[in-house]
C-alpha cells in the first residue's frame, strides 16, 4: 500500500472545512463512464465527479443532514445508504408538506435508489435506534453510523456502528461498536444477527485498543476482507491516534488482522497527521489493484479544523510483472 500523493486529492471550502465518509464508483460501474465519490459535511452529503479519479468537480447536494454514505450497484440499480439525525438546519432544510414525516430527529438508516446517479428516488428508512436499542441492551439515545450493505447468499446484510466514544485528550469522538443485520430485501426489515457487537476496542490491541472506528467492507468469492480505522495510544507521540489496518473473515462476522502492521498511520506533520477518520475500499480489475479513499485530519485553517479526502493504492508484489533486465 501506497498514498497516491503526499497532498489530499479532495478538499471542502471555506465553509466546509470537514469532508468526510468518502464512498466511490469506479468509471466502468458509472453509466457516464466518470468518476463518482461521495461525503459528507456538516451540511449534508455531497456528490463529485471526476474524469480522473483524482482532480473533482461538484455535482450537487444529494442529503441534508446525511452522514456516512456508501454506494453500491445491485441488480442493475444504484444503491445510496447513509445514516440521518437532527433537527432541521435553519434556511437549508425546509418543512414541506408531503416531506413533513421526513423530519426523524433520533438517529436512523436511510437508502435511496437511481438508475442514473443523477435522479434518486425519496429517501427510505431500513433501521431506526429506537427499534434496536431494546435488543442490544444499549442508551435510548445512541448515535448510528457507517452504515454498508453486502449482499450475501441471496440476502442483504447490513453493517453498521452504534454508539460513539470519546477521546480524553481531545475532542475526536469514533464508532465504538460495530453490529450486523439481515434481511431478504433492501427495504427490510432488518434484523439484528448478534446481540454481540462484531468488532470493538481490544485493549491489548496496538492498533485497535481505544475504539473500533469505520469498517469498510469486500466480500469475495468465499472470504471477506475490510479496512477498520481503529483507535490507539500511541506511545510515542503521548496522543491517542487511529490507523487503518487490513482484517479478514470467514464468514463476515469474526474478524482478524491480516497481518500486524496497519496499512497507514498519521504522517509526521501535514493535512493527515492526526487522525484517519473513514474510509472506502474497492478492487479495480483492469489495474489489479485496490483503490482506497480516505479522510484525514491534521492542519487548522481560519480557526477550523481541516478534514480532507486522500488516496492509497494497494498492490499484491506477486502480480506485478517483472521487468526485462
Amino acid at each position: 500500500w501506497f498514498p497516491f500523493s503526499d497532498e489530499p486529492v479532495l478538499q471542502g471550502s471555506w465553509y466546509l472545512p470537514k469532508i468526510s465518509g468518502p464512498t466511490f464508483l469506479f468509471p466502468e460501474d458509472a453509466p457516464d463512464g466518470k468518476w463518482h465519490i461521495f461525503v459528507h459535511s456538516w451540511l449534508g452529503i455531497h456528490h463529485y465527479i471526476s474524469n480522473s479519479g483524482i482532480v473533482w468537480e461538484p455535482s450537487r447536494l444529494m442529503q441534508i443532514r446525511g452522514t456516512s454514505p456508501y454506494i453500491f450497484k445491485d441488480k442493475g440499480t444504484y444503491y445510496l445508504v447513509y445514516e440521518r439525525h437532527g433537527g432541521r438546519i435553519p434556511f437549508v432544510e425546509r418543512r414541506g408538506g408531503r416531506h413533513r414525516s421526513a423530519f426523524v430527529t433520533a438517529s436512523h438508516v436511510e437508502i435511496t435508489s437511481s438508475n442514473d446517479l443523477v435522479v434518486w428516488s425519496d429517501p427510505r428508512t431500513i433501521l431506526d435506534s429506537h427499534a434496536i436499542v431494546q435488543s442490544l441492551d444499549l442508551p435510548e439515545d445512541i448515535v448510528l453510523s457507517s452504515p454498508r450493505i453486502v449482499p450475501i447468499d441471496g440476502n442483504y446484510r447490513l453493517y453498521f456502528g452504534a454508539m460513539f466514544v470519546r477521546m480524553q485528550d481531545s475532542k475526536e469522538r469514533s464508532t465504538r461498536f460495530m453490529y450486523s443485520a439481515r434481511a431478504s430485501d433492501l427495504d427490510g426489515p432488518f434484523v439484528i444477527e448478534s446481540h454481540d457487537a462484531l468488532v470493538e476496542g481490544l485493549p491489548n490491541d496496538p492498533w485497535r485498543s481505544l475504539a473500533s472506528g469505520n469498517f469498510s467492507v469486500v466480500k469475495g468469492e468465499s472470504s471477506y476482507v475490510a479496512i477498520q480505522n481503529g483507535y490507539y495510544w500511541d506511545r510515542v507521540r503521548r496522543h491517542t491516534a487511529s490507523a487503518l489496518v487490513l482484517v479478514a473473515s470467514n464468514d463476515g462476522k469474526t474478524w482478524k488482522m491480516v497481518n500486524n502492521n496497519p496499512i497507514l498511520v498519521p504522517a509526521e506533520t501535514g493535512w493527515a497527521s492526526k487522525y484517519l477518520r473513514s474510509c472506502d475500499i474497492r478492487y479495480k480489475s483492469d489495474e489489479a489493484c485496490w483503490y482506497c479513499y480516505f479522510s484525514a485530519t491534521g492542519i487548522t485553517k481560519y480557526g477550523f479544523e481541516r478534514e480532507s479526502i486522500g488516496l492509497l493504492i494497494g498492490k499484491d508484489p506477486t502480480l506485478r510483472k517483472t521487468l526485462p533486465q
